[in-house]
C-alpha cells in the first residue's frame, strides 16, 4: 500500500509540475557542475556484472570435475589462479603418484557478496557427492563411498588477463550451511 501512494504522488507531482511551467519552457536538462574526478564514470561503467562472475565461478567447478577425472592438469589455468591453482596441482600430482582419479559432482549454489571490476567474493552452499576415488588402470573402487553433503565455501575470484578465475577458497571451521 505504501508504494501505492508514493507512486500516486509521483504522478500528481509530474503532472503539476508540467502544468505550471513557464511558456517555453524546453525541458531539458542543462547541468552547470561537473561530476566526480575524470576516470570516476569509467570505472563504474567497467564493473562486471553478477552473471558473468557466477558463470566463472560455476566453469571453475567443471574444470574441477575433469581435470581430478582425468587427472590433466592442462585446463586449471583456464579457471584458476593463485592458491586455489597450485592446490588443484598439487592434488593432481598426488592422485598420479597413487594411481587413482577422483569423480564428484558439485551442485554450486552461489551468492555474489562484493564485487569490483578486478575482484568478487563468492559464499556458496555447495552440495557434492563427495570425492569418489577410484584406481586408474582398472576402475576398481577405493574405500568407502563418500557420503553427498553441503559445505559452505567463501570464495574469492580475481580478473586475470580479462577472464575471471576463482584464486582462493575459504572452508570455515564449521562448514555446514
Amino acid at each position: 500500500m505504501p508504494r501505492l501512494r508514493i507512486l500516486a504522488m509521483t504522478l500528481l507531482l509530474s503532472a503539476c509540475a508540467a502544468a505550471c511551467a513557464p511558456a517555453g519552457a524546453s525541458g531539458g536538462f542543462s547541468p552547470s557542475g561537473t561530476y566526480g574526478p575524470r576516470g570516476e564514470a569509467a570505472t563504474w561503467a567497467a564493473t562486471p556484472s553478477h552473471a558473468t562472475v557466477l558463470a566463472a565461478y560455476r566453469r571453475f567447478h567443471q574444470v574441477f570435475e575433469s581435470v581430478l577425472e582425468t587427472n590433466d592438469p592442462s585446463q586449471i589455468s583456464s579457471a584458476a589462479t593463485g592458491p586455489e591453482a597450485a592446490r588443484l596441482t598439487r592434488l593432481v600430482r598426488a592422485n598420479r603418484r597413487a594411481g587413482v582419479i577422483q569423480r564428484s559432482h558439485t551442485i554450486p549454489h552461489p551468492h555474489v557478496a562484493t564485487l569490483s571490476a578486478k575482484s568478487a567474493e563468492i559464499i556458496d552452499c555447495a552440495t557434492t557427492s563427495g570425492l569418489w576415488t577410484y584406481k586408474q588402470r582398472s576402475g576398481a573402487r577405493v574405500g568407502k563411498p563418500p557420503r553427498p553433503r553441503r559445505y559452505l565455501l567463501y570464495v574469492s575470484l580475481t580478473a586475470t588477463e580479462g577472464t575471471w578465475k576463482v584464486n582462493k577458497i575459504t572452508y570455515p571451521k564449521d562448514p555446514r550451511c
